[in-house]
């Protein structure tokens, strides 16, 4: 769901709703496949410094991680995936310390496909 989607269904990012309902996963199935994977990257909230976090899986559309730190869903933050600049994104779910992120802008298949391979290289 797009941004005018969202918008016009009074969603926020990942179709959260308000008062907090994720309608998500009840609206519509995953766009993409996730690829499970441990590694390193960065992540980092506004005002905050970097901390390097466990990234467990990863699609077009986002990932989760472990973070050391509380977020919120709605937070906005920032990953710095490997070969790419920093990738603004949203969280979307918090439990315990795993968090759902969907990016402010899906990775191109190609970019994606790179993006995999150099991290599982990392693994």
């Amino acid at each position: 769901m797009d941004a005018s989607h969202r918008a016009r269904f009074g969603l926020g990012c990942c179709g959260w709703a308000e008062g907090g309902l994720n309608l998500a996963d009840e609206i519509k199935p995953r766009r993409a496949e996730r690829v499970q994977l441990r590694a390193d990257i960065d992540f980092r909230r506004a005002g905050d410094h970097r901390y390097r976090v466990n990234i467990l899986d990863f699609s077009p559309e986002g990932c989760r991680m472990e973070l050391p730190v509380n977020v919120e869903p709605g937070d906005t933050i920032w990953i710095s995936l490997p070969g790419l600049e920093s990738i603004q994104a949203a969280v979307c779910w918090v439990k315990d310390w795993n968090v759902g992120v969907e990016f402010s802008r899906p990775l191109y298949p190609s970019v994606f496909d790179l993006v995999r391979e150099r991290m599982r290289a990392a693994e």
